[in-house]
């Protein structure tokens, strides 16, 4: 009976969660080349709730910027960052449709820029089953619809505990939340982490350059002086 009770709950609790709380996610990277504007889609509806973060990762010798922009599907802009380094936007959607982000370098031009875009859409779906589930024991006999209250369970000294399954629910619910924010939080430090990568070989270039420059040019004034020392004590020839 345990382990059918046990069953019971673990698919209300699981479905239950699936029913009130789902996630869409994406990261991305875009290569903006000079001069273009680059735009991609995702679909939202009435009453989901869409958090946008991006950073501009990579300039190409040029500044860390970038035109980011959001559109609704009835063509009204949401978002309009005028050449921006990063930013987070958490906003409720108010129409169904696709919703158009848009990257936008056409001010540059000679340098590309590489743009991480992480986005999230949560929303909100009524539970129709509320805690009602069908299972099949272990005997291969279905039962009927049962509404699941409480977990009954035996613990380590042999005694019998019950919990309440909305506590269990809780719980689930809670660590979902946890793990959602942790993989949010390494997405933001793998775009961190990039863009300190590409500032360090920009500093290199740009050390790499100026050195090669200050190399050359002690060889140049080297070599002038030999030259002129040379000139200066040389010996005029004299003909008979």
């Amino acid at each position: 009976m345990y382990p059918l009770i046990a069953l019971i709950a673990i698919a209300a609790s699981v479905s239950k969660i699936h029913a009130e709380l789902e996630f869409y996610e994406q990261d991305l990277n875009f290569r903006v080349d000079a001069g273009t504007r680059t735009c991609f889609f995702e679909k939202g509806a009435v009453g989901q709730t869409m958090e946008l973060y991006y950073q501009v990762l990579d300039g190409q010798h040029g500044d860390l910027d970038i035109t980011f922009e959001v559109t609704d599907p009835e063509g009204a802009k949401l978002v309009s960052d005028y050449k921006q380094s990063q930013n987070s936007i958490i906003m409720e959607l108010q129409h169904d449709g696709d919703y158009v982000f848009c990257l936008d370098n056409t001010y540059s031009i000679m340098n590309s820029k590489l743009v991480f875009v992480y986005v999230v859409i949560e929303h909100k779906v009524t539970d129709q089953g509320d805690g009602v589930v069908s299972s099949v024991d272990a005997d291969g006999k279905e039962h009927g619809e049962e509404e699941i209250l409480e977990w009954i369970g035996v613990d380590e000294g042999g005694k019998n505990y019950t919990m309440t399954v909305t506590k269990i629910i809780d719980h689930l619910k809670r660590m979902l939340n946890h793990v959602v924010h942790a993989r949010h939080m390494l997405d933001m430090y793998g775009a961190s982490k990039s863009r300190d990568s590409y500032l360090a070989l920009e500093d290199t270039f740009i050390v790499d350059v100026w050195s090669s420059f200050q190399i050359l040019f002690m060889i140049c004034v080297g070599t002038t002086q030999v030259y002129m020392i040379k000139r200066l004590f040389a010996s005029p020839v004299v003909k008979c």
